[in-house]
């Protein structure tokens, strides 16, 4: 089952349950004007979750031909059904970068999954004997190419009486970008601001760089904007929103204070950095951590590792492909 509740005047949040995923559900969020529709983002790539789709759909009359499909970010649980609205023929608008790393993410040994394990190994988690195949993102992933409108950093993309100006809101992906209409102060955010859970800011590569540096200063952008309805992709909507992410930054200050101890205690590996850290998750050590949460985790780990060599606080070496990091 899922729930659809009127969030706004034309704004419709329907929570699409995600079984088995510590994220529970989505907030997959319809706009609606007397002429078309605007949905936002769209669940996993799952039976379960198509026939829930054809049903809100039906629900809200959401006519394929005056209807558009905006992906806030390249994650699966944001994507997977990308090629069912491409089929009915919506227009797809998404951000460039998010977009040019999606369409990497068919081909099992393609770049994108190649590159997880690549990272996976200089993490030191070869030990885990993790497979790509239980990771969440292939799992659930689309499976074919996709049509879509770049809507980049800048672009406005109006429906009805709505205004949005696309918003760079990058840090928990290269290229995630949100929906804002300055003049109603309404902010569709995807992953960036999160109730009751914090959004995973994953290591990207070396190129992408400091994420979660990316990540904080598009936290006070926001904070700048004075935004009054939030609209999150996960879990309750916030109501302070600076509140929240002021919680938000106060919690990767700890996390970055974690990682410092774990360095001083003697961790150097990125995998050894993370069994130091605590989770909110259901297990009682490092052995017990679902196998396809380890990637999240260490991605998580490594970004704040990044973090404090951006900042000169450590440095890293490679010892046969794995990296060591120890203060400076």
């Amino acid at each position: 089952m899922y729930n659809i509740s009127e969030v706004y005047k034309g704004i419709f949040k329907v929570e699409i349950p995600l079984k088995g995923n510590p994220l529970k559900y989505i907030n997959i969020y319809v706009i609606k004007s007397e002429d078309e529709s605007l949905i936002v983002d769209t669940g996993f790539n799952t039976e379960e979750i198509l026939e829930l789709t054809e049903d809100y759909m039906k629900q809200l009359n959401i006519v394929p031909e005056k209807s558009s499909l905006y992906l806030t970010h390249l994650h699966s649980d944001h994507t997977g059904l990308v090629n069912y609205f491409d089929n009915l023929g919506l227009k797809i608008y998404m951000p460039d970068v998010d977009a040019k790393l999606l369409k990497l993410f068919r081909e099992r040994y393609g770049e994108h999954w190649t590159n997880i394990e690549k990272y996976g190994y200089m993490q030191g988690l070869e030990e885990d004997d993790l497979k790509i195949e239980d990771h969440p993102g292939y799992k659930f992933r689309p499976r074919e190419d996709f049509n879509y409108i770049p809507k980049n950093p800048g672009d406005i993309l109006t429906i009805g009486n709505f205004n949005f100006k696309i918003i760079d809101l990058s840090g928990h992906t290269p290229g995630m970008a949100g929906l804002y209409d300055e003049g109603k102060s309404i902010l569709f955010c995807g992953d960036h601001i999160l109730g009751e859970i914090t959004p995973n800011i994953q290591f990207w590569g070396f190129d992408v760089g400091d994420s979660l540096g990316t990540y904080f200063k598009n936290l006070e952008k926001v904070k700048d904007l004075n935004i009054k309805h939030l609209f999150s992709s996960h879990r309750t909507i916030i109501e302070d929103v600076n509140g929240r992410i002021d919680e938000l930054l106060e919690h990767h200050d700890h996390r970055l204070r974690e990682t410092v101890e774990a360095l001083e205690k003697g961790a150097e590996t990125v995998r050894d950095v993370t069994k130091q850290l605590q989770w909110d998750i259901s297990a009682k050590n490092w052995d017990e951590f679902p196998k396809s949460q380890k990637w999240f985790a260490a991605g998580e780990a490594h970004a704040h590792l990044e973090h404090l060599r951006a900042k000169g606080v450590c440095n890293y070496r490679y010892n046969d492909g794995v990296l060591h990091y120890k203060l400076t």
